[in-house]
């Protein structure tokens, strides 16, 4: 492997370590939200520390998701994004549990983990506090 090549590796697996979700409470979202004010762009927002193109990637991500189960190639085809890019979002969506797939090569599909971690986390929070 040449020096560029490893140096491009590197980054992409610092790049893939770092592909999570990080969801920030807001207490004043807690307006926005109950009054109908709240949106994906929030939500994404409050759930991942991506650039402005990558945020427009992942709620595209979603929508297409929210239509019905799609595969990588075919998200990738649909929202014409760069691949890596693409993959990075897809791979942050996830391990945050909100898509998920059966194998490697299947298509992606909405997921409940996510929701149901922050019951559980809010669930947790209550019972520490009595």
């Amino acid at each position: 492997m040449g020096g560029g090549l490893s140096k491009t590796h590197d980054h992409y697996l610092k790049q893939k370590n770092q592909s999570f979700s990080y969801f920030r409470i807001n207490y004043n979202d807690l307006d926005k939200i109950t009054n109908y004010q709240f949106t994906i762009y929030d939500f994404i927002t409050n759930s991942f520390s991506f650039s402005q193109s990558k945020k427009e990637i992942t709620i595209k991500i979603l929508g297409k998701l929210k239509e019905k189960p799609t595969s990588f190639y075919d998200l990738l085809k649909e929202l014409k994004a760069k691949k890596s890019s693409l993959y990075l979002a897809c791979i942050s969506l996830e391990k945050s549990g909100m898509i998920e797939r059966e194998k490697v090569g299947s298509p992606y599909k909405l997921s409940a983990k996510f929701s149901q971690t922050l019951k559980e986390y809010s669930k947790w929070w209550e019972d520490w506090i009595k």
